[in-house]
């Protein structure tokens, strides 16, 4: 079914990718903030084995953090 007309004001979203974090702000036309979500990379995501920002990796070639 396709969706049915929009209302309200238009919306923007801004993605902010850094080595640490996924940041995503929503402002609306007149640039007032209307939310903001953050996922931290190394506190949320642990099962990629990120520690301040590095993968973290096993080798036997490699000394192990």
């Amino acid at each position: 079914m396709a969706p049915g007309p929009k209302t309200g004001p238009a919306l923007f979203l801004g993605l902010e990718l850094t080595t640490d974090q996924l940041r995503t702000s929503i402002v609306d036309e007149s640039l007032e903030l209307v939310g903001v979500e953050c996922v931290d990379f190394d506190m949320e995501l642990p099962e990629y084995q990120y520690m301040l920002s590095w993968h973290i990796f096993c080798s036997s070639m490699f000394h192990c953090l």
